[in-house]
């Protein structure tokens, strides 16, 4: 007979939990919402234990040249894994423009530089009406019930951590495992800004700092 599950089988502090689906158990939407975080989080810690984060490949940066909206940029198509582990992919381009942006600059300064980072999102695909409340007050609500990846965009206003330097596997020792920063965007450009809002925000301005990831 099997002998009884003790508190080191049940995995150390911090492990993921995960449903035990057993027959005749009632199949709820919290259960199944603890199984999609548990692979998630798995997926997570495996790419940014095994393979490291950074830019794959695209996830340029480059000047629109519109001079209507001279601060318009375009983010080129692109892969790649924030330093949480996210997973961001970019399908196709994606034009936005920065001075959409300029409000999130910390109050009172005068910044000449900023970095451009993408961070992991859902967007919702699908909604269903919440069941009504009983009173017949109000316009009816809506939740989503599809969801699919995406990404937004986020400006960083200092400068943002660096990747860990590789580990040299001739130094015999042990690496440190990576733990994850404050901030989980990935930075793909620093931009120098234009001193003028009416200034045409050109290449030239743009680094696009091709963090590769591994």
């Amino acid at each position: 007979m099997p002998s009884r599950p003790t508190e080191a089988a049940a995995g150390p502090p911090g492990a993921l939990a995960r449903p035990d689906w057993r027959p005749g158990e009632e199949l709820t939407a919290a259960g199944l919402s603890l199984s999609q975080k548990y692979r998630l989080h798995r997926l997570r810690r495996h790419l940014r234990f095994v393979h490291g984060w950074g830019i794959v490949c695209g996830l340029n940066v480059v000047s629109a040249g519109d001079a209507a909206s001279p601060w318009n940029l375009i983010l080129c198509p692109g892969y790649g894994i924030g330093p949480c582990g996210d997973e961001i992919v970019v399908p196709q381009q994606f034009r936005f423009n920065l001075r959409d942006y300029l409000w999130t600059m910390p109050a009172g300064e005068t910044l000449g530089q900023v970095w451009i980072a993408l961070e992991a999102g859902e967007i919702p695909t699908a909604l269903a009406p919440v069941p009504p409340c009983g009173c017949g007050c109000g316009d009816p609500s809506y939740q989503p019930t599809r969801m699919r990846d995406g990404f937004r965009i986020a400006l960083y206003w200092t400068p943002p951590a660096t990747r860990p330097v590789l580990f040299d596997l001739c130094t015999g020792g042990t690496p440190s495992c990576p733990a994850c920063p404050e901030e989980c965007g990935l930075i793909v450009a620093r931009i120098a800004l234009p001193q003028t809002p009416d200034s045409l925000l050109l290449n030239s301005a743009i680094d696009n700092l091709n963090l590769q990831g591994k």
